[in-house]
């Protein structure tokens, strides 16, 4: 039996909408085991802002050529830009497509026939309910997707044959939110005007939230007014009183569509446009006596106060936990840990190969809405699996989207993207449906988990940044040794772990010869020079334990282990390779006094310091004299 891979494009816009769809698509996979879909689902609304639009990069993520179908969400992906882009892909791959609600170019259309389905709740409301003053609430009607001009068409319809008079009639642009038809029933409240017959929706969360208002302000319904919606989802379902409605059956819609899709994909011809039949709610928002069931609302109302108990706890847990993790480590073995917030079975996040490398870098890109070319597999989170706090961090190239053998044994699978503002970070994948998505939590969840990774990278980058003005702090400038502040930080400690350590330590007093005549012959810039070339000598012979520091001027200390013979010979081996590389315009000169103290002698380092500079004077004198 042939297998398919199939992409699937869609929009967490309406969650409930989205979780049918999910649903049915589920169980096609489960009924089809040669089926496998891979679903690229986004939160990005109709707003033009750069954020918004940065969802959308999760469309960008799949390679054409490794499907053999795509199956379009069409009614569902509400920003027509993200629609055209994806359409032309689409086009140039010429792969078997299907879309559903909104027609696509490249691809069959399946929808319910809008026109249809609003007319006939609108036909009830007046012929049967005898309405005949109307407001209309309107989806959108400008964003290149029918469903909205569909639905108005269909109540205008209902309208004119049922005779209703044009003055009777008001329209209202919406833009399918709740809070359309809030604003919708506060308005008219204010304006102190006598509520009409009905309040038609051209979907359920508008006339929800009309429902909402004006049973606040003591108004009954349908008594007063009779208000009916469109999708039939659970929300409509439980409210009081049930919204009559139109049931489009959205889970069997996208079943349907996936024959559909595998029908063209195996060549067999179909038409460019499927209709699927809907049916209708008559319930008691608009008088009919159809309620919704006691029993089943109880059953519902249970599981759903139970989930969000469970969720909120371990929502605390998490935050509590992601806000005190201070490294990327840290804060994958927390998301594995909590993992079981997300609702579904097994979950994967994977990192912008990019992103990644420069977490705890400053320097990186600004802005990005692409995917790097490989990404990096963080947590691995599955079921009944302790969490790893070893992560392996695969890498793996972003077109196979995970590691092969995940992809081989997983064929239900979602990818939702994970971004900081306009900043992609990379993508999270759920092997299942999870249950957070039903009550609209997943947006929130992910936007919660993108600001906690970037507060920990903040954290990482403000350490280094502490880090540098420590290091300013105790360093000199000029030749990146320690300074006195280093030296009253560190010196003492390098000087005890060594007497401990080795039994005996040394200190070097090393000063330049001839400074001033440098300076006059040659200009301060070559003291300068000459101060370097004395600092990268003693760095070239000294190891990375000892301590060394500009004391002063033209003047170096260093704190090396007593075990060690011989060092200021090669202090001045050191300078006279120096000076034969040609690379001075003037011969450098080192004056060194040494002094060796071990545990038996209880010195102290101030004490040994002042004595390595008696004898470092002693040895310049020398110099001086030309005596060696």
């Amino acid at each position: 039996m042939r297998e398919y891979q199939i992409a699937v494009f869609t929009v967490d816009w309406n969650y409930e909408l989205v979780e049918s769809t999910l649903h049915g698509l589920k169980r096609y996979v489960d009924e089809h085991e040669n089926v496998s879909l891979r679903i690229f689902d986004c939160f990005g609304k109709e707003l033009n802002s750069a954020k918004d639009k940065s969802e959308y990069a999760i469309f960008d993520l799949p390679d054409m050529d490794q499907f053999d179908g795509v199956l379009v969400q069409g009614n569902q992906i509400v920003l027509q830009g993200a629609r055209e882009a994806l359409s032309r892909r689409i086009v140039e791959s010429r792969k078997p497509a299907v879309t559903i609600g909104c027609k696509v170019e490249g691809c069959t259309l399946v929808s319910v026939d809008n026109e249809a389905a609003q007319h006939d709740i609108a036909e009830h409301v007046i012929r049967d309910h005898g309405a005949r003053r109307l407001v209309y609430l309107t989806g959108f009607l400008d964003n290149g997707c029918p469903e909205g001009q569909q639905r108005m068409a269909g109540f205008l319809r209902a309208c004119r044959e049922q005779g209703v008079r044009d003055e009777d009639i008001r329209i209202v642009p919406g833009t399918w939110r709740t809070s359309d038809g809030a604003t919708l029933a506060r308005k008219w409240l204010a304006e102190k005007k006598p509520l009409p017959d009905a309040f038609i929706s051209a979907n359920d969360e508008m006339a929800l939230g009309v429902m909402e208002v004006l049973e606040e302000n003591g108004y009954r319904i349908p008594e007063d007014v009779i208000i009916v919606g469109y999708d039939n989802v659970s929300s409509a379902e439980l409210s009081t009183p049930r919204l009559s409605t139109v049931d489009g059956n959205n889970s069997e819609l996208n079943y349907q569509a996936m024959d559909v899709l595998i029908s063209k994909i195996e060549g067999v011809e179909s038409k460019e446009y499927c209709l699927f039949p809907h049916s209708l709610v008559y319930s008691e928002s608009c008088g009919c006596h159809e309620a919704g069931k006691i029993d089943y609302i109880r059953s519902k109302y249970f599981q759903q106060n139970r989930f969000l108990k469970n969720f909120y706890a371990l929502q605390d847990k998490m935050a509590e936990e992601l806000f005190e993790a201070n490294d990327l480590t840290n804060l994958m073995d927390t998301v594995e840990q909590t993992r079981s917030i997300f609702g579904c079975d097994n979950v994967y996040l994977c990192f912008n190969d990019y992103y990644f490398d420069n977490y705890e870098k400053t320097q990186w890109k600004q802005d990005s809405e692409s995917f790097g070319k490989e990404m990096v597999l963080a947590t691995q989170g599955e079921c009944g699996r302790e969490a790893d706090a070893n992560h392996l961090y695969t890498r793996f190239p972003t077109r196979q989207l995970l590691p092969k053998e995940l992809m081989r044994k997983k064929r239900f699978l979602v990818f939702y993207p994970l971004h900081y503002n306009t900043y992609s970070i990379g993508y999270l994948v759920m092997d299942s449906i999870s249950e957070a998505a039903k009550l609209n939590l997943h947006e929130s969840l992910f936007s919660f988990l993108e600001i906690a990774m970037e507060n920990v990278r903040k954290k990482c980058l403000l350490r280094q940044l502490n880090g540098v003005l420590d290091d300013l702090y105790v360093r000199d400038s000029l030749t990146g040794l320690y300074n006195r502040f280093g030296y009253k930080r560190f010196g003492e400690d390098v000087f005890q772990s060594f007497l401990e350590r080795d039994g005996s330590v040394q200190i070097l007093f090393i000063d330049i010869d001839e400074m001033k005549l440098i300076n006059d012959q040659f200009g301060h810039e070559a003291g300068d020079t000459a101060i370097i070339a004395a600092a990268d000598t003693l760095k070239s012979v000294c190891q990375p334990e000892d301590f060394i520091m500009r004391y002063g001027g033209d003047e170096f200390l260093a704190i090396a282990s007593g075990k060690r013979r011989g060092l200021e010979d090669t202090i001045q081996q050191a300078v006279r390779e120096k000076n034969g590389d040609g690379s001075l315009p003037f011969p450098l000169s080192l004056s060194v006094g040494v002094i060796r103290a071990d545990r038996a002698q209880a010195l102290t380092l101030d004490g040994c310091v002042q004595k390595a500079d008696t004898l470092m004077y002693e040895e310049k004198n020398r110099h001086k004299s030309g005596k060696q």
